[in-house]
Parts: C-alpha cells; sequence; structure tokens
C-alpha cells in the first residue's frame, strides 16, 4: 500500500460478521467431498481476491490452483465466477438468487462462503500493510486508525493464516514441480485419439501428476476402445503419447463410450482461456 493510498473502504465488521456463521461452510469445502471441488474453490478464492484489491492473495490462490492442476469449466462456472466478483464491495450483499439455475443449494452456500472469507482475508492483509505503515511513518499516525487497523488484524488474521500457510507451502510445491509435457498426437489420429490428446492436460496438470510423467522410468502403454475405434496412450519417461490403433504391448484396456471425451474435448479452448486470464 503506497503512502497516498486511500483509506480501507471495505467495512471489516461486517464482513467479518458475515463469515463467523460461515465458517463451518468455509472448513467444509477444504474437505472430502465438498460440495465444491478443490479446482473451482481456488478459481473463486483467486477472483475474489483480485477483485477484492489483493493481488498477493490471488497469486497464491492461482498457484495453488496450478498445483492442482486445470478443471474442466462451464458457461455456469462463468456465471459464478462474475456473480462471486460482483459480490466483492464495501458491505457483504449477497444474494444467491442470482446464481444460474444449475448451481444446487449447497454449492451456492460454499460460493457465498468463500466469498466472505477471500473478502475478510483481503482486507485482513490490507489492514496489516495499513498498521506496519502507520508504524513506520510511511502513513499518517491516526490513533484510533491504528487502533482499528490493529483490531482488524488480530480477529482477522487466524481465519486467514490457515490458508495463506498452505497456499504458500503448495505454490512451492508447484514451482518445484516440473512443467506440464505437451501431449504428442498425430494431425492426422482418429477422432478418439484426438480427444484423449484434449483430456490429458486435465488428468496430469497437477502437480502430482506432472511429478508422475516425468518420473516413471518406464512408458506405461494404456489403450482406450469406443465402438470400433481405439487409441493408445503411452506415459513415462517424461512424455506423453497418443497414438490410433490398440498397441499389441498395452498393460490394460478401457472399453466403454466417448460421451466424457467429447465433453472435455470441447471444453479444453475454454479452459485454456480461463487459466490466461486468472494469471493476468
Amino acid at each position: 500500500m503506497s503512502p497516498g493510498a486511500p483509506e480501507p473502504t471495505v467495512s471489516f465488521a461486517r464482513w467479518y460478521a458475515a463469515l463467523v456463521p460461515r465458517l463451518p461452510t468455509v472448513a467444509r469445502c477444504h474437505l472430502p467431498r465438498a460440495p465444491l471441488d478443490a479446482r473451482r474453490r481456488e478459481l473463486v478464492a483467486a477472483v475474489v481476491a483480485g477483485a477484492a484489491g489483493s493481488d498477493a492473495l490471488a497469486r497464491l490462490h492461482a498457484d495453488w490452483h496450478d498445483v492442482l492442476g486445470p478443471a474442466e469449466l462451464t458457461e455456469v462456472d462463468d456465471e459464478v465466477l462474475a456473480w462471486a466478483v460482483r459480490a466483492v464491495g464495501p458491505l457483504p450483499v449477497l444474494d444467491p438468487a442470482e446464481l444460474p439455475d444449475e448451481v444446487t443449494p449447497a454449492a451456492a452456500r460454499a460460493v457465498g462462503a468463500l466469498v466472505v472469507h477471500g473478502v475478510v482475508a483481503s482486507a485482513t492483509l490490507a489492514r496489516a500493510s495499513s498498521l506496519a505503515g502507520r508504524v513506520t511513518g510511511s502513513r499518517p499516525r491516526r490513533p484510533a486508525a491504528a487502533l482499528g487497523d490493529l483490531v482488524a488484524v488480530a480477529a482477522g488474521l487466524p481465519l486467514a493464516l490457515p490458508s495463506l500457510a498452505v497456499g504458500s507451502v503448495l505454490g512451492v510445491v508447484g514451482r518445484l514441480a516440473p512443467p506440464a509435457v505437451p501431449v504428442e498426437v498425430d494431425a492426422d489420429a482418429n477422432l478418439l485419439a484426438q480427444l484423449l490428446a484434449e483430456t490429458l492436460p486435465t488428468w496430469f496438470g497437477s502437480a502430482w501428476g506432472r511429478t508422475f510423467v516425468a518420473g516413471l522410468p518406464v512408458e506405461v502403454p494404456v489403450a482406450v476402445r469406443s465402438g470400433l475405434t481405439g487409441a493408445t496412450v503411452r506415459v513415462g519417461r517424461g512424455r506423453v503419447q497418443v497414438a490410433d490403433g490398440i498397441a499389441d504391448d498395452i498393460w490394460a484396456l478401457f472399453d466403454g463410450e466417448v460421451d466424457a471425451l467429447v465433453r472435455a474435448g470441447s471444453h479444453s479452448l475454454t479452459r485454456e482461456l480461463r487459466a490466461a486470464r486468472l494469471r493476468r
């Protein structure tokens, strides 16, 4: 926060009061079988922090999202993220009725809780910066304002610290993990092979998936068949390859329909655009 920056406009007390009854929901969002998956949770947290003016917190959640890997998002997710951004303001005014009809009540409560938690965490960091500025003299030393900053930091830091700590650790993990490798596929490959090539970055895009691909000492060939069409995926030795047909040396064969692959392929471009936008 620069010396000439305005005083914080977010009502910390009102947002904090809105957060307290939502704390169980926030905790539930970080547990297994949460109403919102971890990748979407971090996307919401990142866009809320950005809308609240906390670039550092937005980067932390973006790094956390990178560790988890890309999510298969739809237009509904775009509407939810836009709603989360609109909800950020001086006072906590959240209307779940404005969310898309496809969002379940449990997911709506989760998104609302994440918005409130994100605003409180962002405001806490802003108040901590403001307090540091008053102590060092880079901001006006107003006793009443300094006391308000101190109270806000004391109240908000215990609620923001767990996410800050975990996000910081996972950010380091993400930076240490090897980069994602491009999926190798022939330009004239069959539709099934191309759909697999579009889907595999989601499966192996997390830090753990990237580490698995880079560290696997042997190539593991697995085939997928749908009707009369087949494709073989080879993973390991730092490469991911997709080829037409079912190879003779495969370790396993998965036989089924391609509806999920078609959906994943149709979301590939929008997923890349959202990831690029998150990094801006």
